[in-house]
Protein backbone atom coordinates (compact mmCIF):
# COMPACT_ATOMS: atom_id res chain seq x y z
CA UNK A 1 0.00 0.00 0.00
CA UNK A 2 2.72 2.29 0.82
CA UNK A 3 4.29 1.90 -2.52
CA UNK A 4 1.53 2.21 -4.08
CA UNK A 5 1.16 6.01 -2.51
CA UNK A 6 4.45 6.64 -3.42
CA UNK A 7 3.73 6.07 -7.14
CA UNK A 8 0.57 7.87 -7.68
CA UNK A 9 1.13 11.06 -9.02
CA UNK A 10 0.94 14.08 -7.01
CA UNK A 11 -2.48 16.40 -7.28
CA UNK A 12 -2.03 19.28 -9.50
CA UNK A 13 -1.65 22.52 -8.00
CA UNK A 14 -4.18 25.01 -7.77
CA UNK A 15 -5.05 27.16 -10.84
CA UNK A 16 -3.28 30.50 -10.52
CA UNK A 17 -4.23 33.52 -12.46
CA UNK A 18 -2.75 34.17 -15.95
CA UNK A 19 -0.83 36.70 -16.18
CA UNK A 20 -2.06 39.94 -17.68
CA UNK A 21 -3.11 43.40 -16.65
CA UNK A 22 -6.77 42.83 -17.41
CA UNK A 23 -6.98 40.31 -15.00
CA UNK A 24 -6.85 39.88 -10.78
CA UNK A 25 -5.50 43.12 -9.40
CA UNK A 26 -3.06 43.51 -12.48
CA UNK A 27 -2.66 46.88 -13.28
CA UNK A 28 -5.53 47.70 -16.11
CA UNK A 29 -7.68 45.83 -14.37
CA UNK A 30 -7.26 47.70 -10.72
CA UNK A 31 -7.56 51.17 -12.52
CA UNK A 32 -10.18 50.50 -14.56
CA UNK A 33 -11.99 48.88 -11.42
CA UNK A 34 -11.24 51.55 -8.67
CA UNK A 35 -12.73 54.41 -11.46
CA UNK A 36 -15.74 52.18 -12.21
CA UNK A 37 -16.38 52.11 -8.49
CA UNK A 38 -15.34 55.57 -7.96
CA UNK A 39 -17.25 58.04 -10.15
CA UNK A 40 -20.24 55.73 -9.73
CA UNK A 41 -21.89 57.69 -7.01
CA UNK A 42 -20.79 61.23 -8.99
CA UNK A 43 -23.35 59.62 -11.72
CA UNK A 44 -26.15 59.63 -9.15
CA UNK A 45 -25.39 62.84 -7.96
CA UNK A 46 -25.87 64.34 -11.63
CA UNK A 47 -29.61 62.85 -11.48
CA UNK A 48 -31.06 63.06 -8.15
CA UNK A 49 -28.75 66.23 -7.01
CA UNK A 50 -25.48 66.56 -5.07
CA UNK A 51 -25.79 66.21 -1.35
CA UNK A 52 -23.94 65.00 1.81
CA UNK A 53 -24.75 61.41 0.65
CA UNK A 54 -22.50 61.38 -1.51
CA UNK A 55 -19.80 61.80 1.01
CA UNK A 56 -21.09 58.64 2.24
CA UNK A 57 -21.44 57.25 -0.89
CA UNK A 58 -17.71 57.78 -2.12
CA UNK A 59 -15.71 56.58 1.31
CA UNK A 60 -17.87 53.62 0.84
CA UNK A 61 -16.85 52.92 -2.37
CA UNK A 62 -13.17 53.42 -1.81
CA UNK A 63 -13.12 51.28 1.27
CA UNK A 64 -15.04 48.56 -0.03
CA UNK A 65 -13.09 48.56 -3.05
CA UNK A 66 -9.86 48.68 -0.58
CA UNK A 67 -11.13 45.74 1.15
CA UNK A 68 -12.22 43.52 -1.48
CA UNK A 69 -9.85 40.73 -1.64
CA UNK A 70 -11.09 38.52 -4.12
CA UNK A 71 -12.31 34.77 -3.34
CA UNK A 72 -16.02 33.33 -3.33
CA UNK A 73 -18.82 35.80 -4.11
CA UNK A 74 -19.93 35.51 -0.56
CA UNK A 75 -16.77 36.51 0.98
CA UNK A 76 -16.42 39.70 -1.03
CA UNK A 77 -20.27 40.82 0.16
CA UNK A 78 -18.34 40.08 3.67
CA UNK A 79 -15.75 42.20 3.27
CA UNK A 80 -17.45 44.81 1.63
CA UNK A 81 -20.49 44.99 3.69
CA UNK A 82 -17.41 45.37 6.82
CA UNK A 83 -16.34 48.02 4.69
CA UNK A 84 -20.30 49.43 5.18
CA UNK A 85 -20.00 48.65 8.65
CA UNK A 86 -17.11 50.79 9.25
CA UNK A 87 -18.90 54.03 7.85
CA UNK A 88 -21.64 53.69 9.68
CA UNK A 89 -20.05 53.16 13.08
CA UNK A 90 -17.46 56.09 12.16
CA UNK A 91 -19.95 58.26 11.22
CA UNK A 92 -22.52 57.43 14.06
CA UNK A 93 -19.88 58.11 16.82
CA UNK A 94 -18.84 61.61 15.16
CA UNK A 95 -22.88 62.15 15.56
CA UNK A 96 -23.19 61.40 18.71
CA UNK A 97 -20.15 64.05 20.02
CA UNK A 98 -20.96 66.39 17.79
CA UNK A 99 -20.95 69.93 19.27
CA UNK A 100 -19.31 68.57 22.27
CA UNK A 101 -15.67 69.81 21.72
CA UNK A 102 -14.16 67.18 25.02
CA UNK A 103 -16.09 64.09 23.81
CA UNK A 104 -15.05 65.01 20.16
CA UNK A 105 -11.04 64.88 20.97
CA UNK A 106 -11.83 62.14 23.12
CA UNK A 107 -13.52 60.32 19.79
CA UNK A 108 -10.44 61.06 17.68
CA UNK A 109 -8.02 59.87 20.54
CA UNK A 110 -9.96 56.54 21.11
CA UNK A 111 -10.19 55.99 17.38
CA UNK A 112 -6.03 56.76 16.93
CA UNK A 113 -5.82 54.05 19.65
CA UNK A 114 -7.71 51.85 17.47
CA UNK A 115 -5.63 52.38 14.32
CA UNK A 116 -2.14 52.34 16.16
CA UNK A 117 -3.37 48.48 17.43
CA UNK A 118 -3.77 47.06 13.81
CA UNK A 119 -1.66 49.40 11.94
CA UNK A 120 0.99 46.65 11.02
CA UNK A 121 -0.85 43.46 11.35
CA UNK A 122 -2.71 43.72 7.67
CA UNK A 123 -3.15 46.08 4.80
CA UNK A 124 -6.61 45.49 5.09
CA UNK A 125 -7.02 46.28 8.97
CA UNK A 126 -4.91 49.42 8.43
CA UNK A 127 -7.19 50.72 5.81
CA UNK A 128 -10.21 50.16 7.55
CA UNK A 129 -8.88 51.94 10.70
CA UNK A 130 -8.16 54.56 8.73
CA UNK A 131 -11.30 55.19 6.90
CA UNK A 132 -12.69 55.00 10.52
CA UNK A 133 -10.69 57.82 11.57
CA UNK A 134 -12.00 59.82 8.45
CA UNK A 135 -15.80 58.48 9.51
CA UNK A 136 -15.90 59.87 12.83
CA UNK A 137 -14.53 63.35 11.13
CA UNK A 138 -17.32 63.41 8.87
CA UNK A 139 -19.99 62.54 11.79
CA UNK A 140 -18.34 65.20 14.52
CA UNK A 141 -17.60 67.92 12.24
CA UNK A 142 -19.05 67.71 8.96
CA UNK A 143 -22.00 65.74 7.94
CA UNK A 144 -24.09 63.95 10.77
CA UNK A 145 -25.29 60.64 9.80
CA UNK A 146 -28.98 60.77 8.71
CA UNK A 147 -31.22 57.76 7.16
CA UNK A 148 -30.68 58.77 3.52
CA UNK A 149 -26.85 58.43 4.01
CA UNK A 150 -27.65 55.17 5.34
CA UNK A 151 -29.28 53.92 2.24
CA UNK A 152 -26.14 55.62 0.48
CA UNK A 153 -23.75 52.90 2.03
CA UNK A 154 -25.79 50.29 1.59
CA UNK A 155 -27.05 50.90 -2.41
CA UNK A 156 -22.78 51.55 -2.71
CA UNK A 157 -21.56 48.63 -1.29
CA UNK A 158 -24.03 46.22 -3.25
CA UNK A 159 -22.18 48.01 -6.60
CA UNK A 160 -18.71 47.80 -6.01
CA UNK A 161 -19.27 44.33 -5.03
CA UNK A 162 -21.58 43.92 -8.53
CA UNK A 163 -18.08 45.89 -10.39
CA UNK A 164 -16.08 43.07 -8.34
CA UNK A 165 -17.85 39.97 -9.37
CA UNK A 166 -18.52 41.91 -13.28
CA UNK A 167 -14.92 42.60 -13.68
CA UNK A 168 -13.94 38.65 -13.41
CA UNK A 169 -17.25 37.29 -15.18
CA UNK A 170 -16.41 39.71 -17.77
CA UNK A 171 -12.66 38.80 -18.26
CA UNK A 172 -13.44 35.48 -17.67
CA UNK A 173 -10.47 34.56 -14.48
CA UNK A 174 -12.42 34.53 -10.97
CA UNK A 175 -9.84 36.46 -8.30
CA UNK A 176 -8.61 33.81 -5.26
CA UNK A 177 -9.18 34.99 -2.04
CA UNK A 178 -5.81 36.99 -0.68
CA UNK A 179 -7.83 37.54 2.73
CA UNK A 180 -6.06 37.23 6.27
CA UNK A 181 -7.15 34.28 8.70
CA UNK A 182 -8.35 36.15 11.84
CA UNK A 183 -6.73 33.98 14.10
CA UNK A 184 -3.03 34.98 12.41
CA UNK A 185 -3.81 38.45 13.06
CA UNK A 186 -4.65 37.68 16.88
CA UNK A 187 -1.45 35.89 17.09
CA UNK A 188 0.32 38.91 15.80
CA UNK A 189 -1.19 41.27 17.98
CA UNK A 190 -0.71 38.90 20.97
CA UNK A 191 2.98 38.71 20.09
CA UNK A 192 3.69 42.65 20.04
CA UNK A 193 1.25 43.88 22.45
CA UNK A 194 3.52 46.00 24.83
CA UNK A 195 4.79 47.65 21.54
CA UNK A 196 1.80 48.31 20.18
CA UNK A 197 0.00 49.93 23.53
CA UNK A 198 2.65 52.04 24.04
CA UNK A 199 2.51 53.55 20.27
CA UNK A 200 -0.79 53.68 20.52
CA UNK A 201 -0.77 55.90 23.29
CA UNK A 202 1.73 58.32 21.07
CA UNK A 203 -0.93 57.99 18.49
CA UNK A 204 -3.61 59.22 20.97
CA UNK A 205 -1.74 62.17 21.50
CA UNK A 206 -1.06 62.98 18.13
CA UNK A 207 -4.50 63.03 16.31
CA UNK A 208 -6.39 65.15 18.87
CA UNK A 209 -3.54 68.00 19.07
CA UNK A 210 -3.12 67.89 15.10
CA UNK A 211 -6.98 68.80 15.11
CA UNK A 212 -6.71 71.22 17.61
CA UNK A 213 -3.85 72.99 15.93
CA UNK A 214 -5.88 72.94 12.52
CA UNK A 215 -8.65 74.32 14.68
CA UNK A 216 -6.52 76.94 15.86
CA UNK A 217 -5.41 78.55 12.23
CA UNK A 218 -8.32 78.65 11.50
CA UNK A 219 -8.39 75.98 8.99
CA UNK A 220 -11.55 75.15 6.98
CA UNK A 221 -11.32 71.41 6.92
CA UNK A 222 -9.29 70.51 10.16
CA UNK A 223 -10.26 67.11 9.96
CA UNK A 224 -7.81 66.45 7.18
CA UNK A 225 -4.70 67.31 9.38
CA UNK A 226 -6.12 64.22 11.67
CA UNK A 227 -6.03 62.53 8.26
CA UNK A 228 -2.63 63.34 7.70
CA UNK A 229 -1.60 61.72 10.64
CA UNK A 230 -2.85 58.21 9.71
CA UNK A 231 -2.01 58.66 6.22
CA UNK A 232 2.02 58.38 6.94
CA UNK A 233 2.33 57.39 10.58
CA UNK A 234 3.82 53.86 10.75
CA UNK A 235 4.88 52.07 13.61
CA UNK A 236 8.10 51.66 11.76
CA UNK A 237 9.53 55.60 12.03
CA UNK A 238 11.76 54.85 8.42
CA UNK A 239 8.42 54.03 6.93
CA UNK A 240 6.77 57.03 8.09
CA UNK A 241 9.48 59.46 7.67
CA UNK A 242 9.35 58.31 3.94
CA UNK A 243 5.61 58.38 3.51
CA UNK A 244 5.97 62.18 4.88
CA UNK A 245 8.04 63.28 2.18
CA UNK A 246 6.03 61.66 0.01
CA UNK A 247 2.61 62.60 0.89
CA UNK A 248 4.04 66.42 0.73
CA UNK A 249 5.36 66.27 -2.58
CA UNK A 250 2.36 64.66 -3.59
CA UNK A 251 -0.29 66.63 -2.11
CA UNK A 252 1.71 69.68 -3.64
CA UNK A 253 2.24 68.25 -6.90
CA UNK A 254 -2.03 67.42 -6.56
CA UNK A 255 -2.80 70.97 -5.86
CA UNK A 256 -1.15 72.72 -8.07
CA UNK A 257 -2.32 70.05 -11.33
CA UNK A 258 -6.26 70.26 -9.82
CA UNK A 259 -5.68 74.22 -9.70
CA UNK A 260 -3.84 74.44 -13.22
CA UNK A 261 -6.59 72.49 -14.50
CA UNK A 262 -9.75 74.50 -13.21
CA UNK A 263 -8.33 77.42 -14.54
CA UNK A 264 -7.61 75.91 -18.50
CA UNK A 265 -11.00 73.61 -18.44
CA UNK A 266 -13.67 75.88 -16.26
CA UNK A 267 -16.63 73.85 -17.67
CA UNK A 268 -18.51 71.55 -15.22
CA UNK A 269 -18.13 68.44 -17.87
CA UNK A 270 -14.06 69.66 -17.79
CA UNK A 271 -14.17 68.61 -14.10
CA UNK A 272 -15.66 65.30 -14.37
CA UNK A 273 -13.61 64.45 -16.91
CA UNK A 274 -10.18 65.32 -14.32
CA UNK A 275 -12.13 63.40 -11.89
CA UNK A 276 -12.19 60.30 -14.52
CA UNK A 277 -8.82 60.32 -15.56
CA UNK A 278 -6.98 61.06 -11.91
CA UNK A 279 -9.23 57.72 -10.85
CA UNK A 280 -7.72 55.75 -14.00
CA UNK A 281 -3.99 57.02 -13.39
CA UNK A 282 -4.72 56.61 -9.50
CA UNK A 283 -3.22 52.77 -9.66
CA UNK A 284 -0.63 53.19 -12.43
CA UNK A 285 1.12 56.28 -10.76
CA UNK A 286 1.01 54.74 -7.35
CA UNK A 287 2.63 51.60 -8.71
CA UNK A 288 5.28 53.84 -10.12
CA UNK A 289 5.77 56.19 -7.29
CA UNK A 290 3.86 56.55 -4.27
CA UNK A 291 4.36 60.83 -4.10
CA UNK A 292 2.31 60.27 -7.95
CA UNK A 293 -0.22 58.08 -6.43
CA UNK A 294 -0.90 60.90 -3.93
CA UNK A 295 -0.95 63.57 -6.13
CA UNK A 296 -3.28 61.34 -8.89
CA UNK A 297 -6.05 61.08 -5.30
CA UNK A 298 -5.17 64.42 -4.50
CA UNK A 299 -6.61 66.24 -7.85
CA UNK A 300 -9.42 63.40 -7.66
CA UNK A 301 -10.80 65.38 -4.47
CA UNK A 302 -9.68 68.89 -5.44
CA UNK A 303 -11.48 68.29 -8.90
CA UNK A 304 -14.84 67.09 -7.00
CA UNK A 305 -14.26 70.34 -4.37
CA UNK A 306 -14.21 72.45 -7.69
CA UNK A 307 -17.24 70.29 -9.01
CA UNK A 308 -19.54 71.12 -5.98
CA UNK A 309 -18.31 74.44 -5.32
CA UNK A 310 -19.12 75.32 -9.33
CA UNK A 311 -15.59 76.50 -9.98
CA UNK A 312 -11.84 76.50 -9.48
CA UNK A 313 -12.56 80.12 -7.37
CA UNK A 314 -15.20 78.71 -5.09
CA UNK A 315 -13.07 75.89 -3.73
CA UNK A 316 -9.24 77.56 -4.26
CA UNK A 317 -9.01 78.26 -0.34
CA UNK A 318 -9.71 74.96 0.51
CA UNK A 319 -7.34 73.41 -2.32
CA UNK A 320 -4.61 75.34 -1.05
CA UNK A 321 -5.48 74.64 2.48
CA UNK A 322 -5.25 70.95 2.06
CA UNK A 323 -1.51 71.48 2.10
CA UNK A 324 -1.44 72.96 4.70
CA UNK A 325 -3.52 70.51 6.74
CA UNK A 326 -1.73 67.58 5.28
CA UNK A 327 2.04 69.83 6.50
CA UNK A 328 0.16 69.59 10.02
CA UNK A 329 -0.66 65.98 10.39
CA UNK A 330 2.86 65.16 9.34
CA UNK A 331 4.28 67.75 11.63
CA UNK A 332 1.90 65.74 14.44
CA UNK A 333 2.93 62.40 13.26
CA UNK A 334 6.62 63.13 13.83
CA UNK A 335 5.58 64.44 17.61
CA UNK A 336 3.65 60.64 17.59
CA UNK A 337 7.11 59.16 16.54
CA UNK A 338 8.92 60.62 19.18
CA UNK A 339 7.01 59.91 21.49
CA UNK A 340 6.83 56.10 21.07
CA UNK A 341 10.14 55.96 20.71
CA UNK A 342 10.79 57.62 24.26
CA UNK A 343 8.11 55.12 25.47
CA UNK A 344 9.63 52.33 24.04
CA UNK A 345 13.17 53.07 25.38
CA UNK A 346 11.80 53.49 29.08
CA UNK A 347 9.64 50.33 29.28
CA UNK A 348 12.86 48.73 27.37
CA UNK A 349 15.14 49.95 30.66
CA UNK A 350 12.05 49.09 32.91
CA UNK A 351 12.22 45.12 31.54
CA UNK A 352 16.07 44.99 31.51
Amino acid sequence: MAETAALRPAAPPPPSLPPGRWHGDGLIARSVRFALTLMAPIGLALLVGIDFWLIYAMVTCILAFTLDTGGRAGQRLAAMAAAGIVVLLGTALGTLVAGHMALTVLAFAGIGVLYALVESLHQSAAMAARFACLTVAIGALYAPLQPVDVAAVGLFVLYAWGVSLGWDVAVGVWRPSTAPQLRDLLARLRATERERWIFAGAVAVAIPAAFLTSLALGLHRPYWALIGVVLVLRADSLASRTLMGQMLLGTALGVAVALAFGWLFPAHQAALAGMMLAALLRWPAQQYNNALGTAALTVFIMLLLEFVAGGVAGAAHDIMERLIDMGVGCAFAMVALGIDRLGQRVFARRGA
